[in-house]
């Protein structure tokens, strides 16, 4: 009888362990981030149609009183070693100049709640001047601003 129980002992143990591991390894689909001046949501997408989570990735960003939305196509995304780095074109002028928002997401693993982490949102003002002269310093002048962020599992 000892065997028995001490079978099914060990049985519920395993159990717990794999549910417990198959939670620690649940990747985030939505991020929430402030600073001063600055809102940030990214909600990534499954494409698939049908399902627990949004089709696709939608990026928002609040820059004091301007709001930006940025759907899947018109988010580059590169993995790097402190994480993915998330970018977008706020305003192209022609001739003139590209200003880009970038944020630096890092892997996360969800144990079941929402994790809190910190990172920064990079706005950079690149120069493309339609002159033969090259441009005297800083070519692409960038501004920090400090994220406070929650990663979360979000269904939808």
């Amino acid at each position: 009888m000892k065997q028995k129980y001490r079978l099914m002992i060990i049985a519920s143990l395993f159990w717990v362990s794999l549910a417990n591991a198959a939670e620690a390894e649940q990747q985030p689909n939505f991020y929430e981030c402030a600073g001063r001046g600055a809102n940030l949501t990214l909600s990534i997408g499954s494409k698939a149609e049908v399902g627990i989570m949004p089709a696709a990735t939608v990026l928002n960003l609040e820059l004091g009183k301007q709001s930006y939305s940025f759907k899947e196509q018109d988010i580059t995304v590169e993995s790097t070693l402190i994480g993915e780095l998330w970018e977008v074109v706020l305003q192209h002028v022609p001739d003139s100049h590209i200003n880009h928002a970038s944020v630096v997401i890092p892997q996360i693993n969800l144990g079941g709640e929402a994790k809190r982490f910190v990172s920064q949102l990079i706005l950079t003002k690149i120069s493309t001047p339609f002159t033969g002269q090259p441009f005297n310093g800083v070519v692409n002048a960038s501004k920090y601003i400090d994220l406070n962020c929650t990663a979360s599992l979000v269904y939808y």
